[in-house]
């Protein structure tokens, strides 16, 4: 069975080139499991349409499948329909959000034969297994399928409860050079002390899901108990990088990081046992840290934590009660200060558009942005299917054509939808003009304010 795996390039002008995480979960799978595979990776390889046109076209594939976030609609179905045009007996598989949260929107509107559902470690192998073996699709648990011309979906697979016996990623699949090339652009790397040019950072997932449920996010473990690999796991993951990959910096890559102030701790008693130095930065809530924390995040800096991330995502309290967000600004303020203080930079984002935006939310938001000395990742409110704004913006006509709607959208950080009572060049406008006065006040220089590479340290807050 010859099969082809596809990385689709979704930001192809973007100065960075970030090793796909979730793909290479299911790479790894695949390869453990037996399969010979072609992996096309079209981001890396800065690939364009034509020129996987023509590799496609030298070999008669059985399979080809791909992933990645709904957002990455119109390339995907673009992928798949290239695939399907140049052998009309290939089975395409899709897989991430892409298919999660739209099923039959996919299925019904694209190129697209089956869908790998949710968490996909162990149901693409069943599913290459039983494409293989000629098996009834329908033995196959956690996939969509058309049959005679119907949706149909298999019993839902459920979560892997212990991460720890699948295992990590082998970043080996990967062409590392190219990828090395890219590697200081992809972190935050605020440390004064530490060379970013020098970076050779690597991306862990030390848990999947997120116990918690805002009204604009979609991920593939929605509704998902969260989980997270045993200390013990992160740490050998940790090793690992260091002495095979040489990583010297690691990005954790997860919906969260730190669930509780008991995550923390084990954090720092592990990295306090290893017997080299490394660099990190993680995400966690806008509300863990508190005043009483700084010894704590001192620890953290300490044993090379550089920057933590969290979402303020808006300042007025109207919105974040729309957004289900359960954090305060007070909270958000709090956990900045103490951060500063304790020596590990704090890093936000935040989302503009909400229906209830107002070119004064949008001010007062860049102020607590100010006050916190932090120059946020900004993005326009971007509805996602399966998310409750979604819902609204249907209801509400803002989206009447699904599959038109997710043909244009794309980065968060461009603007595709206004479902506020400004208009378009009101709320473009106050947010950009905004976004730039805070960048003059903290001497910062950006190509733009909406596509920063990386991010450059102001003077350090003390309380």
């Amino acid at each position: 069975m010859k099969i082809a795996i596809i990385n689709p390039s979704l930001r192809p002008e973007s100065k960075r080139r970030q090793l796909p995480v979730g793909l290479a979960y299911i790479l790894t799978a695949i390869k453990k499991a037996g399969f010979d595979f072609d992996f096309i990776d079209m981001d890396i390889n800065y690939i364009t349409m034509p020129q996987l046109e023509e590799i496609l076209s030298k070999t008669i594939y059985d399979v080809c499948a791909l992933g990645c976030i709904v957002t990455g609609f119109k390339f995907a179905t673009r992928i798949a329909g290239i695939a399907k045009k140049i052998n009309p007996r290939t089975v395409i598989i899709a897989g991430n959000s892409l298919v999660t949260s739209i099923p039959e929107l996919l299925l019904n509107n694209t190129a697209f034969d089956i869908g790998v559902m949710s968490e996909g470690d162990v149901t693409i192998v069943e599913l290459l297994q039983a494409i293989g073996n000629k098996r009834p699709l329908s033995d196959v648990k956690g996939i969509v399928y058309k049959e005679n011309g119907k949706v149909v979906f298999t019993a839902e697979r459920p979560a892997i409860a212990n991460l720890d016996e699948i295992g990590f990623p082998d970043w080996r699949i990967f062409d590392l050079e190219k990828y090395e090339e890219y590697s200081y652009v992809n972190v935050n790397v605020l440390d004064a002390g530490r060379n970013a040019e020098n970076v050779l950072s690597y991306p862990l997932n030390s848990a999947r899901g997120c116990p918690h449920r805002c009204g604009f996010c979609y991920h593939v473990f929605k509704g998902k108990k969260y989980r997270k690999y045993s200390k013990q796991a992160i740490m050998d993951e940790i090793k690992r990088l260091h002495f095979e990959y040489g990583c010297n910096f690691v990005s954790f890559w997860d919906e969260l990081t730190f669930a509780n102030i008991q995550s923390v701790r084990d954090m720092i008693d592990g990295f306090s046992k290893l017997d080299f130095k490394i660099g990190w930065e993680c995400p966690t809530r806008g509300d863990l840290f508190k005043k009483e924390h700084v010894g704590l995040i001192k620890d953290l800096k300490a044993v090379g934590c550089d920057n933590i991330s969290f979402s303020l995502e808006n300042a007025s309290e109207e919105i974040l009660t729309a957004m289900n967000k359960k954090l305060n600004v007070a909270q958000f303020i709090e956990q900045a200060k103490a951060l500063w203080e304790g020596g590990c930079v704090p890093l936000t984002s935040v989302v503009f558009g909400y229906p209830q935006e107002t070119p004064d939310s949008i001010q007062k938001t860049i102020e607590v942005c100010e006050e916190c000395n932090i120059f946020p990742s900004v993005g326009f409110l971007l509805p996602l299917p399966a998310t409750p704004i979604y819902e609204w913006a249907k209801e509400k006509g803002f989206i009447t054509d699904e599959a038109a709607y997710l043909s244009r959208v794309g980065d968060r950080q461009d603007f595709h939808i206004n479902l506020t009572q400004m208009s378009d060049e009101q709320y473009v406008g106050t947010v950009t003009s905004s976004l730039e006065a805070l960048a003059k006040k903290m001497g910062l220089e950006f190509d733009s304010v909406f596509k920063t590479v990386r991010y450059v340290k102001p003077k350090i807050m003390v309380r």
